[in-house]
């Protein structure tokens, strides 16, 4: 459980009593071994460990308390109640992060980087998310600020000041420093869109007719039973999503129902969710059957897969 802000020492304090029976007087940076306490019954509610980061050196650069409970929902519950009756409230989503931002301690790229570790599918997204943490994209997004900055006030000051006999730089240097920065944003630029599917997966759609085994497939990508796979057309009324990890890259791989005319109401949702999954999709992996000939159902996806990224495959 943690607390940050003004009055979260307070709370601790009131809460929190040593194995010794002492409360208060915390150390910065120090792991207190005791107990949670009502003040108002006396009852011990849980055995914890407390952890004290006093501002400004805490991830939020307020005064933090870490309340280690044991793993339960209940004794954590209970501290939570507590904490709020003596007066803290529940934080609203993402808002440690927030306040580490507003107070300073991170940037507006560190605190996306946060976001994109937590939500991380693999390795290597973790670890893209733990460079961008550190600061890289921010040094480099600074320094081509600092260098523009240095080629426009060089500019400015040899036509606001021709008396000062300033040293402009030749032209060829201004066209050689503004064309390497154009070539580094291109380049991270160009790295945004490597960096979007790292942070939130590739979004590859399996689509087909009914019963021409995309459930299978999806079933054999994930080497587990997901999706039900029965004999009968249209088993699949829903976009079934999962995640698979391939070479560090995260795919969104997604199960869709069959395409074709029904007038079942349920059927008929779950195709137009696939007609906006295939829309959506940076790969459709499209199923066709090879034990008839082609349908108009198949006409038909071929036609909503046509300049986009995509692979048929025969099944049976």
């Amino acid at each position: 459980v943690r607390i940050s802000g003004p009055e979260a020492l307070g709370i601790a304090e009131r809460i929190f009593v040593s194995s010794r029976g002492k409360a208060g007087g915390f150390k910065s940076h120090t792991v207190y071994y005791g107990y949670i306490k009502d003040p108002a019954s006396g009852e011990r509610l849980d055995e914890v460990l407390l952890t004290i980061m006093k501002a400004p050196r805490s991830f939020t650069k307020e005064d933090v308390v870490e309340i280690n409970c044991h793993g339960g929902f209940t004794p954590l519950r209970r501290v939570i109640e507590l904490a709020l009756r003596e007066g803290a409230r529940l934080a609203a989503p993402g808002e440690f992060t927030k306040r580490a931002f507003l107070n300073g301690r991170i940037d507006l790229s560190q605190a996306e980087a946060v976001l994109d570790l937590v939500r991380a599918k693999t390795e290597k997204a973790e670890k893209i998310a733990i460079e961008q943490l550190r600061g890289a994209l921010s040094a480099k997004v600074n320094a081509l600020r600092e260098r523009l900055v240095g080629i426009c006030a060089n500019i400015e000051a040899h036509i606001d000041f021709p008396e000062e006999e300033i040293e402009p730089a030749s032209l060829e240097e201004i066209k050689t420093g503004i064309g390497n920065a154009i070539d580094e944003m291109s380049a991270l630029i160009e790295g945004y869109e490597e960096g979007k599917f790292f942070r939130e997966g590739l979004k590859v759609v399996i689509a087909g007719r009914p019963n021409v085994g995309k459930s299978s497939l999806l079933n054999a990508l994930l080497k587990r039973d997901r999706a039900i796979v029965t004999e009968m057309p249209g088993t699949t009324r829903d976009v079934i999503e999962e995640y698979l990890n391939i070479d560090g890259l995260p795919l969104r791989v997604m199960d869709t129902a069959g395409i074709r005319q029904s007038h079942d109401m349920a059927e008929r949702e779950g195709v137009r969710r696939t007609l906006l999954a295939i829309e959506e999709a940076d790969l459709v992996i499209g199923v066709l059957d090879g034990s008839g000939p082609l349908t108009p159902a198949d006409t038909e996806l071929m036609e909503k897969t046509k300049g986009r990224k995509a692979v048929f495959i025969i099944n049976k």
